[in-house]
């Protein structure tokens, strides 16, 4: 069972997820292949307001999986969360192993 502390965390990740994907829908009726749109960074951190610049087809590699999500690099993640995929610009983490 989860604790408070871990139910506010994840509550964080997803609302970070909600706003990127309100700025996906929108994004996807003005910007053209391949450019990249500045998306949040989905860490569990409550105060960041980091961005990530990816393409749409970035972002939708990432949301092509409900337990990923895209964080910046050296940020901080839940326990068990691992990382998926390593870029020099984000990373993918996904939280199928988290308790």
């Amino acid at each position: 069972m989860a604790s408070a502390r871990e139910e506010r965390l994840v509550e964080n990740e997803e609302l970070f997820r909600r706003a990127n994907e309100r700025l996906r829908e929108r994004a996807e009726r003005i910007v053209e292949p391949g450019q990249s749109v500045p998306f949040l960074c989905e860490c569990i951190d409550e105060r960041c307001m980091d961005r990530l610049d990816l393409t749409l087809e970035d972002y939708a590699r990432v949301r092509s999986d409900g337990e990923r999500f895209v964080i910046v690099p050296g940020h901080p993640r839940l326990d068990g969360e691992k990382i998926v995929e390593e870029g020099n610009r984000f990373l993918i983490v996904s939280k199928e192993d988290v308790a």
